[in-house]
């Protein structure tokens, strides 16, 4: 994997994007307005987590993740990919590495690839009640994303004027499981907010349909602050 040279980062986008177009026979969009893809852009998100071990058996924990777009490179069908380097702090001072993972602006789709698994997070053009299939490019079983709503959003302190909420999963039968996960991007800015509430609910005789956790995971990451280093 070759990795271009730090000072290249101060050349347009547009010119290297325009560049790549030329070679593909199906040139795709230069600009991805909810995920913009440029070296220094960052966001500081909170997140609170628990984690579900067993009945009663539970860690909660709180803390702040950094997300940094600190090189690029182009794979085999002259694709850019962006690295993108996540910290964890407790403090917001001290920050440790936590994981690399990959953005691609590819045949209008925004794919992520985390822990060696790729995710299709948006697919333009947005619109209302869009869909499809999350994990068409992995192994695992088809997840329909769909465009929930489209519109002004509030998170805390922000009040962002245009942004989609993608839904992932909502299902909870009261039983055995709740799956409930969904991600929010604003104009311009790029991922605000991601849910995350999988749960598997205790089905022995005796707990059965009182909802009581057995295992699972809840994160709320939310972002806090955003720009450019």
């Amino acid at each position: 994997m070759k990795i271009f040279n730090k000072r290249y980062w101060l050349l347009p986008l547009l010119i290297f994007m325009g560049s790549c177009a030329e070679e593909r026979e199906d040139p795709e969009l230069i600009t991805s307005t909810y995920y913009p893809l440029l070296i220094g852009n960052y966001w500081d998100y909170s997140v609170d987590e628990t984690i579900y071990f067993g009945e009663e058996d539970f860690e909660t924990e709180n803390y702040f993740f950094r997300d940094e777009i600190a090189d690029f490179y182009l794979n085999d069908a002259k694709e850019l990919v962006y690295l993108v380097h996540r910290k964890k702090s407790t403090d917001r001072n001290a920050w440790e590495n936590e994981q690399v993972y990959t953005l691609t602006l590819s045949n209008n789709r925004i794919i992520k690839n985390y822990n060696n698994q790729q995710k299709i997070l948006l697919v333009y053009p947005l619109s209302q009640d869009f869909s499809w299939n999350g994990n068409a490019l992995n192994n695992e079983v088809e997840e329909s994303y769909f465009v929930e709503s489209t519109g002004s959003y509030i998170l805390d302190q922000f009040a962002f004027p245009a942004a989609v909420k993608v839904r992932i999963n909502e299902e909870d039968d009261l039983i055995t499981i709740r799956d409930n996960r969904y991600e929010v991007y604003a104009n311009n800015i790029g991922l605000v907010e991601s849910y995350y509430e999988v749960f598997r609910y205790c089905s022995r005789n005796d707990c059965l349909g009182e909802q009581i956790i057995q295992e699972g995971r809840f994160t709320h990451l939310r972002l806090i602050n955003y720009g450019k280093l």
